[in-house]
């Protein structure tokens, strides 16, 4: 797939727009030489020098100065332009890239997996304070933690009913959770995102813990089902901030990685457009060109913007 036309163009003028600086800047350099040496011509003060040479020296001076502050006065035109240029062309090579980039598509693919997982992980917090929960109430039904009776047996077989149901719930959320994971990482394999990852998950398996804890002595079962309920409230404590920042790191540097392939492809484009894109012009010509073509021409769509919304139903008069 070609560049578009109007990506073309845009890098066209990026082009011209670099041939401009350039020559702004060597002429203030050489205009920096040429301040230099009006200056060694300045006259001694007092009857020493004659009016004639004050009045040479003081219309050399102001006509560097002059020079300089036109030429200044471009650099801020040329800057001004630039500006809104580079950012077009970043966001329009973006576009680009993510049609024909085999990169960026993984990249999609990827921040979809994620973002999926962020969500999710709200739920899995949840169901971990109900495991805390429920991992509270079969504590409860031990009769303390030096071994004893247990409570009624009823009452047993319903805590622990509710807490292997709970844990089996949570177990489903986790493989959900740590598919997305797998299935990231087979995208990123083997390209530059091989290194993005998100957070492990801190509990997972409880359905076989719980069954393990259904077969504890009650002076063995009491602090294990203590610790884990310790682990749960502890990791929805923290409001899964932990993980949520595992998930916002991974996205930011997909964007990092993005941002490089975009970069250096855009030097590329830049080093091809000076080549064979650009003629030699008149710097004022193409800064007036180009300042009408973008920033006056975003001015005005501001404007006509700001227009509608105070008038939406303007254009139908």
């Amino acid at each position: 797939m070609s560049l578009p036309d109007d990506v073309i163009s845009l890098l066209r003028d990026e082009a011209y727009l670099d041939l401009c600086r350039n020559a702004l800047k060597d002429a203030l350099e050489r205009l920096v030489a040429e301040k230099q040496q009006v200056s060694e011509t300045r006259p001694p003060f007092g009857i020493l020098a004659t009016k004639k040479q004050r009045e040479v020296f003081e219309s050399s001076m102001q006509t560097v100065l002059d020079t300089e502050a036109a030429i200044e006065a471009r650099l801020g035109k040329l800057e001004a332009i630039e500006n809104w240029l580079k950012s077009a062309i970043r966001e329009r090579l973006r576009d680009y890239l993510r049609q024909v980039s085999e990169n960026y598509r993984k990249s999609a693919k990827m921040a979809e997996a994620i973002k999926s997982w962020d969500r999710l992980i709200e739920h899995y917090g949840e169901q971990l304070l109900a495991l805390a929960r429920n991992i509270k109430n079969v504590s409860v039904s031990f009769a303390g933690a030096s071994g004893g009776v247990r409570s009624a047996f009823g009452d047993r077989a319903q805590a622990f009913a509710e807490l292997r149901m709970g844990a089996d719930s949570l177990d489903r959320t986790a493989l959900q959770l740590e598919s997305l994971t797998r299935s990231m990482a087979m995208i990123a394999a083997n390209t530059a995102y091989k290194d993005v990852r998100l957070a492990e998950l801190p509990i997972k398996g409880i359905v076989n813990w719980v069954d393990n804890l259904a077969l504890m002595h009650d002076r063995d079962a009491y602090p294990a089902a203590q610790e884990m309920e310790a682990d749960a409230r502890a990791v929805v404590g923290k409001k899964l901030n932990d993980y949520h920042a595992s998930a916002a790191a991974a996205i930011e540097a997909l964007g990092a990685i993005e941002t490089q392939e975009l970069d250096g492809y855009w030097e590329v484009l830049r080093a091809h457009a000076l080549a064979h894109y650009v003629q030699e012009r008149d710097v004022d010509e193409v800064l007036n060109e180009l300042n009408e073509r973008y920033v006056v021409a975003n001015i005005e769509r501001r404007q006509r913007a700001i227009e509608t919304q105070a008038d939406p139903y303007g254009h139908e008069r």
